[in-house]
Parts: C-alpha cells; structure tokens; sequence
C-alpha cells in the first residue's frame, strides 16, 4: 500500500512541478531492488595508446574504431556534441573516458562464464580494429607514458564540465580523469537492509581489495612511488564526492537505510543540471540539499535531476540502481573476471557478508581512508595494525571467504589471486620484479602476457 501511494505522491509532484522528495528519492532506491535472479555487470577500461609511438591515442583514430565497430555489429552510435563518444545495443555499450581510455560495459550476467564469453568476443573485435588503426588498448590502472597536460580531453559536455570544475577540489583531478583506467564491478540488492549491508561490506574490504588489484606503478615513462598511481589519483580528486565520503553511514553499524545515503548524496555539491537537452553548469555553487529547498534560478529539483547529481558523485562503492564497485586498476580479462567472482562471492551470500563484517569488526572510517592511502603507495605490503595482520594476509582470508561462497564453476576465478596472495604480492609486484620501469618495457610485457 505504501509503494502505491509513493507512486500517486510522485505524480502529484510532477504534475505540480514541485521538488523532489528524500521519499520520493527513496522509493527509487526501493524500485531497483531486484527478487529474481541476481546478476553481476561487468565495465572495463583500458588505456588507449598509439602502437607505434605509445604516446596516447588521437580521437580520430578512437572513432573510427567504434564507428567500425558499431558497424559490424549492428549497434547504435552515441553522439555528444556532434561527436562520436561510443555505441550501444540493450545493456551493452562501448564509449569513451575523458582521456579516450576505452571502456567495455557488459549486459548484467548470471553466470560469470558468459561475461567471460562476451568480453573475450568484443574485445577481440576492439583490438583487431586497433591493430588496422595502429592503436593498442593497454590492461594498466595508468597511462604509462603520458600525463594530463599532454593528453587532449574528450569533447564530450559532461567532461569539459568535469575538467573545468574537479581540479578546484581536488588536485590530481586532471590525473584521475584524462590518465587512469579501471575495472568497475555491478551487483544487484533485494531490499532496502540488503543493499546497505553490501555497500558497508564492499567499502570495508575496498581498500584491501584495491591494493591487491594495484596495477599502475609507472607513469610519465618512469616507476613512480606509488603501486596503484590511478588509486593515488581519486583520493585527491575530492573528499566530498570520492573516496568513502558517505563517513556517518560507514561508521553506523546498525539502523542504516537508504535515506542515510541519500543524506551523504545531497551534502555534495553540484555540477549542473539538464534541461530540453541543454546543461546548465552550477558549478559547486550548491549542493543538491540546497537545490531541493530553494531551487536555482527558476528550476526546481527533479528526482532525475538527482539521479544525474548521483552519478557526478564517485565514491569507491556507489549506490545507484546497483550497487557499484569501483576501487580496482584495470586488469587483463582474467583479473577482470576475478574482480567480479571476489565481489558475488561475497556480496551475494549474508552468511560471507556477516563473516567479512565480524573479520573487520575493529575498522572505522578512519582506518579505511589510512588503508586505502597505504594500498596506493604499497599494494598490500604494509601492516593492517588494527587488524594485527599485514594487508596481504587481511586480502587473502578476504579472498577464502569469497571462494568458500562462490558456485563451484566460477571458483577457479580465485585461484591466481589467492596463490599472489600466499606469497604476498599483487599485480604491481609482478611488474617491478621483471625489472620493467618504462612505458616501452610495460607495452611489450602486457602485450605478451
């Protein structure tokens, strides 16, 4: 009866033009929840680079491998500024990051052999019409070679928005957005409880999890200090939008829902809205809090306009019509896929979530912000000192729990991870030990691998 009236009251407010709700916005949330089968989504960056020079790949080039692409299969092409940005059919779409790093993002799969299976057929398509274009797609958390000044942005709107606003809040804002590639993980939650116990679960594993994943060690042709360069780059892109900024909701061990995070979401502030198609920049000017009460200009909130606001958030472990998982350096495929089975190992069983949570019981925001800072600069070779244990031990019992829950046909998704993890090393480790310290030795190492 309840969703019922939601529904009625959201109309009403629409017919009205009146703001949007904390209720209404919740009842969104509620939607989402998902009482069938619950799947995993899979999207992956690579960094694209010029096979010949390693210098970053030129836009001309990047669209003509998705215009090809969209051409042999079918697809539809994403246009922005009358631009070419990417392709899409259903759930499936190929596009492009502020730097022209070029991302894969999958239709939500049951079973994580069929995202195997398509993520192995489109990028085979991807990287054959790179080879033709002379542009290969690099599986590193960063672009080896060049860095953001040399590096020209995406003309997309929703970038150049980005561009002009983030580095005011954070300084390595040009580095996350032009540079860095990922691996972003997407489960579904069944009810309200259920999507807060995954995204507290996700969040105190995140920064373990991160160190292992590590995987951008070189940058601007040298080794840098750091393992995970790209995980450096979004804890200064900005503390009230990046990173766990949601700090109330992590610390809370009971009585959590989804207006606690909605609460985290309008305390942010924003960066434009849309109307008839047009972006009106507000610049940080207020936060969607403010927008909901007072309005801007002659707008008044909309709940799409804080889906949109949401989406302009880009904390570690996301909320959306999904719960999102963003922590991880880009990987090649198979990493990929283990970042999915670490994830559903978890976060589709309570008995694992409550195991994880009781494991990590001695954490508070505090000493997830420190281990996240220490998982960018070691990997997982530092002490978890609450823990009493060194990251990589705390990774691997992360990665068992994970395993022992996981089906018996996606298990082996574990294996190398957990075999890493025994001898304390993450994939950054695998990279400084064969003596690689430039772009051109990185190339032809993860070229071969």
């Amino acid at each position: 009866m309840q969703n019922i009236l939601n529904k009625e009251q959201n109309e009403i407010l629409k017919i009205l033009n009146l703001p949007t709700t904390k209720a209404e916005i919740k009842d969104y949330y509620i939607q989402n929840c998902k009482k069938n089968v619950l799947k995993t989504g899979l999207e992956y960056e690579r960094v694209s680079l010029d096979s010949r020079t390693l210098e970053t790949a030129k836009y001309q080039l990047l669209s003509e491998i998705i215009k090809n692409f969209a051409l042999m299969n079918e697809w539809e092409l994403i246009i922005d500024s009358d631009i070419v940005i990417g392709a899409k059919d259903g759930f499936n779409s190929v596009s492009l990051e502020p730097g022209g790093q070029f991302e894969i993002s999958l239709e939500p799969k049951e079973n994580l052999n069929d995202i195997l299976e398509n993520i192995n057929h489109y990028t085979r398509q991807i990287d054959k019409l790179g080879e033709y274009y002379n542009v290969s797609f690099l599986n590193t958390g960063i672009n080896p070679k060049n860095t953001y000044p040399d590096i020209e942005i995406v003309k997309k709107q929703r970038y150049e928005i980005m561009a002009e606003y983030l580095p005011r809040t954070g300084k390595l804002a040009p580095v996350m957005m032009r540079e860095t590639a990922g691996v972003q993980a997407n489960f579904d939650y069944t009810s309200e409880e259920d999507a807060i116990l995954k995204l507290k679960t996700a969040a105190y594993i995140s920064p373990f999890i991160t160190g292992f994943y590590a995987n951008s060690p070189i940058r601007d042709n040298k080794l840098s200090d750091y393992k995970s360069f790209r995980a450096l780059a979004w804890k200064y892109t900005g503390s009230d939008r990046c990173n766990l900024f949601y700090k109330n909701l992590v610390n809370s061990r009971m009585g959590q829902g989804f207006e606690d995070y909605t609460d985290a979401v309008l305390d942010v502030p924003m960066l434009y809205i849309v109307r008839n198609k047009r972006m009106i920049e507000l610049n940080g000017s207020i936060t969607f809090r403010e927008f909901m009460q007072r309005g801007y200009m002659e707008y008044s909130a909309s709940l799409n306009d804080y889906i949109l606001h949401s989406s302009l958030t880009f904390p570690d472990i996301r909320l959306k019509n999904c719960l999102e998982v963003r922590n991880q350096d880009s990987q090649n495929i198979m990493g990929a896929l283990s970042v999915c089975a670490l994830y559903k190992g978890i976060l589709y069983s309570k008995d694992a979530m409550y195991e994880i949570m009781e494991f990590l019981k001695p954490l508070n925001h505090n000493d997830l912000e420190t281990y996240g800072m220490n998982s960018a600069k070691y990997g997982v070779d530092y002490m978890a000192d609450k823990l009493k244990m060194t990251a990589a031990d705390a990774a691997r019992r992360i990665f068992e729990i994970s395993r022992k829950y996981l089906p018996d046909t996606e298990k082996d998704f574990l294996d190398k991870p957990i075999w890493l993890l025994k001898n304390r090393k993450c994939a950054a480790d695998i990279i400084l030990e064969k003596g690689i310290k430039d772009a051109d030795s990185l190339y032809r190492y993860l070229k071969n691998f």
